[in-house]
């Protein structure tokens, strides 16, 4: 599904600095009690994650009525999120490696998320 998506308005802007100032930590460890203690270097990857999933939910002309509780189900998905594509990877690389072959697979960022994320950080500087 694609959803149309528009420029951040100036107050928009505003609602996601203030947001992030106020929640980032709270968003943070949010992410990192969900994380396997294994995991916990990228707790500060998803937080971002979910802060550019902000700068999306925006963009697409939804409003926020409970900043703190948008934010908290976004950490929980892509905590969640992470860890279904982590297993997708893992179930790939003992399928198609051969005997003896490292069979750790790199992430990889998809070419849209790369967009995205080029686009939520142009808008932030822009600001």
């Amino acid at each position: 599904m694609h959803h149309a998506t528009h420029p951040l308005s100036p107050e928009q802007q505003d609602l996601a600095a203030r947001l992030y100032l106020q929640l980032s930590d709270r968003v943070l460890r949010q992410v990192a009690a969900s994380l396997r203690p294994a995991d916990e270097h990228l707790a500060e990857d998803l937080a971002q994650d979910v802060w550019l999933g902000l700068l999306q939910y925006l963009r697409r002309g939804n409003t926020v009525a409970s900043p703190a509780g948008l934010l908290a189900s976004m950490a929980r998905h892509r905590v969640a999120d992470h860890y279904r594509s982590a297993w997708a990877r893992r179930e790939q690389a003992v399928d198609f490696a051969e005997p003896g072959q490292d069979r750790r697979v790199p992430a990889a960022a998809s070419a849209e998320a790369v967009a995205l994320a080029a686009d939520a950080v142009r808008e932030l500087v822009a600001a």
